[in-house]
């Protein structure tokens, strides 16, 4: 599975000012069986990096993984606070969780073709099946290759005009407002594909989802973005408003980019014109999360927004439901009516008074910044 999101967020890069943390040891020399398993499935040049919870096979500059591990950590431990928050029965995982980073895209993407993975372009997946995940370093993504190109260029003009004595105001302006470019995007990229994914292998690894049985794809994908936002050393901020997800459900709604005011009357509009599906519809339909849907990352901001409002707004039917999907039987697939009567049976009809609600809570939530 993978995050659905525009173009010019499709990668995972490292960004950002984070701790080193402590135990993220180099240990290709002393191996165990499974990292040298993992080791193998990689490829040649890589080296294994083990921190507290994962393995980490990598074949880039170990210095460049600092921020990564840190970042998956911090999600790691926001999945468990959650968890305990919702008093629900969870595990540790037994052996550490295995996960891939690549240098190239090349290789990525190679890899992903090699297991199975389709991840339709996008930066990092996990893979229920094998039960690892994979990313690459978007310092070599497509989208930056132009950004990076006139980086280096201004960069090296600066070292001439200085030699020259020539003014480089203009210059450091432009060169500023390009880092800052880039350095959004590479923020947006890790906390909407790499949180995010890291987030569906805890969550699949601490008994909330199974990975063989039918689990309802809007609560996975949900609960998932409920992890994108900038985590700090307690872990994950899930108590935080997604604010990436807020808007583009508010642009869904109404129709325009970044408006100012969206009512929750827009709703029937927005479903009528395709912008949104009908949340009956987003509750029991797993094929909504399908990439190649129209809308696709509509259906995510959705998705984010009916379990942001359950956790926020009715925490214990939120617990008391996820435990039923936690300890439903694997061996049965659940249809569309089913996974809707299910969720209804938790917490009432999916009724326009429903959806007001929903809408309501959600709308009065402040937009606190802007793409």
């Amino acid at each position: 599975m993978h995050c659905g999101m525009v173009a010019t967020l499709i990668a995972l890069v490292i960004g950002g000012s984070w701790p080193a943390m402590a135990g993220a040891a180099d240990d290709s020399d002393g191996m165990s069986a499974r990292e040298a398993e993992l080791l193998k499935t990689a490829g040649d040049g890589f080296k294994i990096k083990s921190t507290a919870h994962f393995i980490v096979a990598y074949d880039g500059d170990s210095e460049t993984l600092t921020d990564f591990i840190a970042r998956i950590e911090a999600t790691y431990r926001g999945v468990y606070r959650f968890l305990e928050l919702h008093d629900l029965d969870s595990v540790e995982p037994t052996e550490k969780l295995e996960m891939l980073f690549f240098e190239s895209p090349d290789s990525f993407f190679d890899y992903a073709d090699r297991t199975g993975a389709n991840v339709a372009g996008a930066a990092g997946f996990y893979s229920p099946k094998t039960n690892r995940s994979a990313f690459y370093n978007a310092l070599k993504m497509q989208q930056l290759v132009g950004v990076n190109d006139q980086i280096e260029s201004i960069e090296t003009s600066l070292d001439q005009m200085k030699r020259s004595g020539r003014n480089r105001k203009n210059a450091l302006k432009q060169l500023q407002r390009l880092r800052v470019q880039r350095d959004q995007t590479i923020e947006s990229v890790n906390q909407l594909v790499v949180q995010h994914e890291v987030a569906h292998q805890v969550l699949f690894n601490a008994g909330l989802h199974s990975r063989e049985g039918d689990q309802p794809a809007w609560l996975v994908e949900g609960l998932a973005c409920l992890f994108e936002t900038p985590p700090n050393r307690n872990g994950a901020g899930f108590a935080t408003v997604n604010q990436y997800r807020l808007l583009n459900l508010r642009e869904a709604l109404s129709g325009e980019i970044s408006p100012k005011r969206v009512r929750a009357s827009s709703y029937k509009d927005a479903v009528r014109q395709g912008r949104l599906v009908p949340l009956r519809r987003l509750i029991g339909d797993r094929s909504i999360f399908d990439t190649r849907q129209a809308n696709i990352e509509n259906a995510y901001g959705q998705a984010w927004s009916l379990v942001h409002y359950l956790h926020r707004r009715k925490r214990v039917e939120f617990g008391d439901y996820l435990t039923v999907m936690a300890k439903r039987p694997v061996d049965r697939q659940y249809s569309a009516a089913t996974e809707l009567m299910l969720f209804e049976e938790v917490f009432g009809p999916v009724d326009d008074e429903f959806i007001k609600d929903w809408l309501d809570y959600i709308l009065d939530l402040r937009v606190r910044q802007v793409r």
